[in-house]
Parts: structure tokens; C-alpha cells; sequence
């Protein structure tokens, strides 16, 4: 096996986070760099950093309680000056520890063109390698061909395209489309899961949430799965679309304890243009009057009319980033 970054070598700058004081400056840098395209879930983030690192040693002990912690915990900064110019968060994905995921991949703009970014990225992958991970993944959005092409070199392969959708709080839901003729709608049981799970598997290969790529298995009914949703406050609902035994569709609801909710839509193909409308104002009905931002995430191109039509606005269009490793020796 080649050696991402070579025993003993050292890139400039480059360390582990140490998160009892680089969160702040962590915050800092992420908001010099992607300030502009921050969503509420990022800036909840950077906040939750800058309170974190306000807390001194006590952030150690909240790693080892908070799920959310770890990726922080997990990630590189590089250093210049006593100044935090480069950082990348690294954790395991929501599907397993064989899948890592890397995040807020920064630079700071007075530090680019210095091969910052691919340092910091090589010292993240290795260290992902050497905690078991099979395979790592990433997002990047698609319109950074600087970036595109730096993960190109370092052996990703594209796995995806997806916008992001968001649509704010309106007084009442859309009148609901018509199912087309020999389509029934059914709220999904677990006993419908291995229909749901053929469909997915076949349309969504990649995954269908950013958390837990390359898995749709993690999306499985199960009693634990229902106890986690009831202490997070969080509500789940999957209805599936069949014609006849076979699944034609598909949709997704994850009401959140203060928002942001999430909608997820598949269909096969050839029923897309006919279900898509369905499904879509049936998932507005089931969420009905929320408070809250609903997120939609789904294939670039695909449908960009009919979400438009329902007050949804395009955000942001990411690509979806994988590369496998070699088991550590």
C-alpha cells in the first residue's frame, strides 16, 4: 500500500485540532470562507464552536457525551503564525465507522495556491485509513473548479449532483395533485421496508442523506431507531407509492425540534413526471402549518420547475465526492 502522507513526514503547519482552543479560531476561519453561503444548520454550527471554546477543558468531556463533537475532535488545522489559515473536519458517518466524512475543507484566502487544502486533506484521509474507514466522502459545490479538481487529484470519483431546496413558512399547503391511475399511496410499515429498501437501493445508490452515505439501510425501522427519534424530538414519516406489489415512489418527512424539516422524493423514472406532483404536495399536507424552513434535497435538474412552482428556492447545487481506501497496515 502507498502511504498517503509518508512515515514521519511532517507537512508544514499541519496538526490534529485541539479542540480545548481551536474552535474559535476554527469559527473564525469558516465564516471568512464560506460566510456567504452559510445555512441556519451552519450558523448554528459556528455559534455552538464559539460557546464550545468559551467552556475551556470542559469541551473534552462534552466530546465524549455528544455525537457531534467527534468531528471536530477527528479534524486537521493548519497553523501559521500562532493562526488557524486551514482546517478540515473528519468523523464517521451516521452509517458506520466504515465511512468517514470530510467537512468545511478551508483555506484562508490570504494562504491559497499553497497546497494547503491538499496537505491538510492528505493528513485527514490517513488518518481516516488508520481508524478503519473504507471509504471516505465529501461534498463540494459544483461550481468550485479549483477544488473539483484538487479531490480529482487525490483520487475521488463524483458520486452524485444535488440541490438544495428550502422553502419557507406559508400559511397553508398547496391542494394536493392527483396519484396517477393504478398508484396507491400507503404510510410505509416495517413490514413494507424490503420494497422501500429495492427502490432506494436502485434510484439512490449514493444515499439519500448526506450523514449516511452510500446506506440507505440506516433508514431501517427499528426500535431503536424510533427511541433515538423520540430523545432527539425528532418525527419520522416514509410513504410509499406502489403499483400493484411493485414501489413506483417514494417520499421522506423528518419533522425537527425547532427545525429545519426535511422532504425527500424518488420515483421510478417513468413515473416521475406524473408522481413527482403528488408526492410533493402529499409530504406539504403531512407537514402541514410548521414554523419551520423545509429542506428539500434532490438531483440537480430533476423537477427544478415543479419545486420552483412551490415556493422552493434553489440554494446551493453540491457534488457528492467518494474515494475508497486500502485497509490500514
Amino acid at each position: 500500500m502507498t502511504a498517503l502522507v509518508q512515515p514521519g513526514a511532517a507537512l508544514e503547519g499541519v496538526r490534529p485540532v485541539n479542540i480545548v482552543r481551536d474552535l474559535p479560531g476554527i469559527a473564525r476561519l469558516i465564516e471568512v470562507c464560506f460566510g456567504d453561503r452559510l445555512d441556519r444548520a451552519g450558523q448554528s454550527a459556528i455559534a455552538e464552536m464559539r460557546a464550545l471554546g468559551r467552556s475551556g477543558a470542559l469541551v473534552r468531556v462534552l466530546a465524549l457525551l455528544f455525537r457531534n463533537l467527534p468531528g471536530w475532535q477527528h479534524g486537521f488545522v493548519c497553523e501559521r503564525a500562532g493562526r488557524i489559515v486551514g482546517n478540515v473536519g473528519a468523523q464517521a458517518a451516521d452509517s458506520g465507522p466504515d465511512t468517514w466524512l470530510m467537512a468545511n475543507v478551508a483555506v484562508h484566502p490570504d494562504y491559497r495556491r499553497r497546497n494547503i487544502a491538499s496537505d491538510l486533506m492528505r493528513a485527514a484521509l490517513q488518518h481516516a485509513q488508520h481508524s478503519g474507514a473504507a471509504r471516505v466522502v465529501l461534498q463540494v459545490d459544483e461550481d468550485n473548479a479549483a477544488a473539483l479538481a484538487m479531490y480529482a487529484r487525490l483520487g475521488f470519483d463524483r458520486l452524485a449532483v444535488r440541490t438544495l431546496w428550502e422553502r419557507q413558512p406559508t400559511p397553508a399547503p398547496p391542494q394536493r395533485a392527483r396519484l396517477p391511475d393504478g398508484i396507491e399511496l400507503l404510510h410505509a410499515q416495517p413490514r413494507h421496508w424490503p420494497l422501500e429498501q429495492a427502490l432506494l437501493q436502485s434510484l439512490r445508490a449514493e444515499g439519500i442523506t448526506w450523514t449516511a452515505p452510500l446506506q440507505v439501510d440506516t433508514l431501517r425501522p427499528t426500535l431503536g431507531r424510533a427511541l433515538q427519534n423520540f430523545l432527539d424530538g425528532r418525527g419520522e414519516e416514509r410513504w410509499l407509492a406502489l403499483q400493484g406489489s411493485e414501489p413506483a415512489g417514494w417520499f421522506y418527512i423528518a419533522r425537527a425540534m425547532g427545525g429545519p424539516d426535511q422532504l425527500r422524493i424518488v420515483a421510478r423514472p417513468q413515473w416521475a413526471a406524473q408522481l413527482y406532483p403528488a408526492l410533493l404536495t402529499a409530504g406539504l399536507a403531512r407537514l402541514g402549518r410548521r414554523a419551520w424552513v423545509l429542506g428539500l434535497e434532490h438531483p440537480a435538474g430533476d423537477g427544478d420547475e415543479l419545486w420552483a412552482g412551490h415556493n422552493f428556492r434553489a440554494v446551493r447545487t453540491l457534488c457528492w465526492l467518494g474515494k475508497q481506501l486500502n485497509a490500514a497496515r
